[in-house]
């Protein structure tokens, strides 16, 4: 069942909020309404951004790729497993979720007018993020017990490593494929909305709601910033042991090994910590001056902010390592010495057809004389 009636820019299908009281004053209403000359350009502005940032991205993504690819040396790495399924799961969610996402700020409505499609939308975009989550926040746990409880690490691989990572794909995939696709409700879909609407079995019930609110946002970004502090902290503390045991090459191994995980953290904080403040001002505060503001601006900007995440996660990882700098270096100086050899083709011949001119001008000028 579709809708023909097309709106302006609405919600995504993690923007359920419950209905503001009644009681809020008169001064909250004309600021929520000021808001909407402004929130409605929201497409047309996020449109701009993200299309900007495609291409280096894509650039960054391929030769980061092909660096893993050409070096084995990174791919043995332990501590390079979770980022190269960072950046695979990264990198697959902007293959699949972006043109569509482009094509509706854009035009204002999906590319297809399809229920399947709009199904398909929901569900992808909804997996690869939690996804996404699951495993930085499991990344900063592994590193953690890696960095200061290796023995135990190696000793459990199984069960402290292989299991979660499991566990990071598999809850998504089911959770949200039995709820998008098996959950016994009336979907309406409105092809003018972002994602076709929310979906139903969030509107049906809270439950679901809270659930995916906290249990697949709240507690993987406390995690993440509880982890890489307590990490950050933890190391930063150790390097007064190690200098007076004379093994700070053991600390500069440790903080080196945690510094990029670290960086990935900030860049993971940067957005999606506004964005958890925004949702519990929007769906868990009954009274607030901010409540519906906040709740709008999450919607139309937060919930697709986390490309900035995705666009630079590659970025921050090819800061971090060092044969990837040696490889950029060769590459650099391969294209230098190519241009360099294609100038002095270029420019000899004219040289000695310069002189030759010259000679053959001085043997004139002196036969005349």
């Amino acid at each position: 069942m579709s809708t023909t009636i097309r709106p302006t820019f609405n919600r995504t299908r993690n923007s359920t909020r419950r209905p503001s009281s009644g009681n809020g004053t008169s001064s909250n209403s004309s600021n929520y309404t000021s808001q909407h000359q402004w929130l409605d350009e929201s497409p047309e502005i996020l449109f701009y951004l993200l299309t900007s940032l495609i291409i280096p991205s894509i650039v960054c993504f391929i030769f980061i790729f092909h660096s893993f690819i050409r070096l084995p040396v990174l791919r043995v790495k332990s501590s390079n497993l979770l980022i190269i399924c960072l950046l695979i799961v990264n990198f697959v969610h902007m293959l699949i979720d972006l043109p569509i996402r482009l094509y509706f700020f854009h035009e204002n409505e999906v590319p297809f007018r399809n229920s399947f499609f709009c199904l398909f939308w929901t569900w992808s975009d909804a997996i690869l993020t939690a996804v996404d989550l699951f495993i930085m926040a499991f990344a900063s746990i592994e590193r953690y017990i890696f960095v200061f409880r290796h023995i135990l690490l190696r000793n459990h691989y199984r069960l402290l490593y292989q299991l979660p990572m499991v566990l990071c794909f598999a809850i998504p995939i089911i959770w949200y494929t039995v709820l998008i696709f098996g959950y016994p409700c009336q979907q309406t879909f409105s092809y003018f909305t972002f994602q076709c609407g929310t979906a139903c079995y969030l509107t049906n019930t809270t439950v679901f709601t809270h659930v995916e609110n906290i249990g697949f946002f709240m507690i993987p970004l406390f995690v993440i910033v509880v982890g890489n502090g307590t990490l950050i902290f933890r190391v930063l503390l150790q390097k007064k042991n190690m200098k007076q045991r004379h093994r700070l090459s053991q600390w500069r191994n440790n903080f080196r090994m945690i510094g990029q995980l670290a960086f990935i953290g900030i860049l993971y904080m940067s957005v999606y910590v506004p964005s958890c403040i925004l949702l519990i001002f929007g769906n868990y505060v009954r009274r607030g001056r901010f409540l519906p503001w906040a709740a709008e601006i999450r919607t139309r900007y937060f919930i697709h902010l986390k490309y900035l995440v995705i666009f630079g996660c590659p970025f921050v990882v090819l800061a971090g390592q060092k044969e990837m700098h040696q490889m950029l270096k060769n590459i650099f100086s391969h294209i230098t010495r190519r241009q360099t050899m294609r100038w002095r083709t270029n420019v000899q011949p004219l040289t000695l057809l310069n002189t030759q001119n010259r000679r053959e001008n001085e043997q004139k000028n002196t036969i005349r004389d």
